[in-house]
């Protein structure tokens, strides 16, 4: 009884963290996608012409991007064992 409390806990506390990383790890990388993409539009200033906005957005669909990429990855390796 006791030992199938502690696992309940266990398993409450993985998710608890899986879910604190992936939160973590997306504010990563929409700052990582935001710095990148302020860098290149920086450099490109002269011939390219970028808006915030434009960044913006960019940054976000590349976040989700690597978040649904993130997920398939989590759910595969836990179908596996």
């Amino acid at each position: 009884m006791e030992q199938q409390k502690n696992s309940k806990i266990e398993a409450a506390l993985d998710i608890a963290k899986e879910i604190i990383f992936f939160i973590l790890f997306t504010a990563a990388m929409f700052a990582y996608c935001m710095l990148v993409l302020l860098i290149i539009s920086f450099v490109a200033s002269s011939f390219l012409h970028f808006s915030i906005e434009g960044i913006f957005i960019t940054s976000i669909l590349g976040t989700v991007a690597l978040d649904v990429y993130y997920v398939v990855r989590r759910v595969k390796k836990r179908r596996r064992g």
